[in-house]
């Protein structure tokens, strides 16, 4: 049953404008009232995220409850995603990017997941496209689509970038390296990596392992070793909107409904955000950045949610008190003072954070942050 009053859309998310109880409308640069969008999701004419349209969809296919209140409506999840399609599409931020890649979106996370496992294997277009169940030429169309690089430039540049991180956290040897990832020989990681990163090996790891030394006027935070099991995340992706706190919002939001849904916090679970790359060495945008909740090991997940494991071993645990402001000092100082002095090297690039309180309950001054490193012995 759909509302009659169901008549005018904002221009950008499309949930209905004008109707009872939906007074706030968004704001031009001069701060009037834009009756076109809605105050979710235009402030002082600026866009508050910057999602791609079928994100969007996605993330509204998760909670058909949170729509339907707002717009009287009684649709389901798939119900919900198929009038966004069509609506969304005639829209005015729009218009001009229709395509049809949120149909897989689902499938399309599922292989970044596989990739991001089994990184240095054989990633041919043909292997992946099959555990999509697409052709090769839909799945690469569709790859490109929603993460905006074609997938074997994907797969090249996370390559890249894990080489590059473990030569500025690490004191391997190229040769050492070349073991492990999937390149023929020493010249032709050469080659790609000075492509890339428009310097030589050596350069860069002398570039860049110099940084640590810049800031030594932070507070150095308290730490201690930990032996973790493995840890269940359910999780939904930062997607191309690090620069914007709105758009961080909307995401929290959605974690912290559906953590309250299952009460998750309740029995003991955490809030996480787990980071898969260096900002020192990835475009921010580019980024692999996830948000979830812990969730039980056995606990079945509600499909639109990512899934990622986070494996059991030996983690620094780096316990922060305050804001979030100095924290990208902190890991510098972490990364690139802290692991160099100390009897531990880095087993993996992937790092996570753990948040026992959020800004919603706790005032920002008294907030804990932990800060989890997975660490081997040197």
């Amino acid at each position: 049953m759909v509302s009659n009053k169901e008549t005018e859309y904002c221009q950008s998310c499309g949930i209905p404008l004008g109707l009872e109880g939906i007074s706030e409308y968004g704001t031009n640069s001069d701060n009037t009232l834009n009756q076109e969008f809605c105050s979710c999701c235009l402030k002082g004419g600026q866009y508050l995220f910057d999602f791609s349209k079928e994100y969007l969809i996605y993330l509204w296919g998760l909670f058909p409850n949170a729509y339907n209140q707002i717009a009287g409506t009684y649709y389901t999840s798939d119900e919900l995603r198929d009038v966004l399609f069509d609506r969304l599409s005639q829209l005015k931020r729009w218009k001009q990017k229709i395509n049809t890649a949120h149909v897989h979106y689902y499938h399309i996370i599922k292989i970044q997941e596989y990739i991001n496992r089994h990184l240095f294997e054989d990633l041919n277009s043909n292997n992946l496209s099959n555990i999509a169940c697409m052709s090769r030429y839909h799945f690469r169309r569709v790859f490109k689509d929603v993460v905006g690089e074609n997938v074997g430039d994907y797969i090249q540049r996370l390559r890249l970038e894990y080489i590059a991180f473990k030569l500025i956290s690490t004191d391997k040897k190229v040769s050492e390296l070349l073991e492990h990832i999937n390149f023929q020989n020493k010249h032709t990681l050469s080659r790609a990596f000075k492509k890339y990163f428009k310097m030589s090996i050596p350069i860069f790891r002398k570039t860049y392992s110099n940084i640590a030394h810049e800031n030594k006027t932070i507070k150095l935070p308290d730490y201690s070793i930990k032996r973790l099991d493995g840890i269940k995340v359910a999780y939904l992706k930062f997607e191309r909107t690090h620069w914007n706190k709105d758009a961080y919002s909307i995401l929290w939001r959605q974690i912290i409904e559906f953590a309250t849904k299952h009460h998750l916090i309740d029995k003991g679970f955490k809030y996480i955000s787990i980071s898969l790359d260096s900002l020192d060495i990835t475009e921010i945008s580019k980024c692999r950045f996830l948000i979830g909740v812990t969730v039980p090991i056995s606990m079945e997940i509600p499909k639109g949610f990512g899934t990622f494991d986070i494996q059991s071993g030996l983690y620094s645990v780096f316990t922060i008190n305050g804001s979030y402001n100095e924290l990208n000092q902190i890991y510098r100082y972490i990364y690139l003072d802290w692991l160099s002095s100390s009897k531990y090297r880095l087993k993996s690039q992937m790092t996570f954070e753990i948040y026992p309180d959020t800004p919603d309950r706790t005032n920002i001054n008294n907030l804990t942050t932990e800060i989890y490193i997975p660490i081997e012995t040197k």
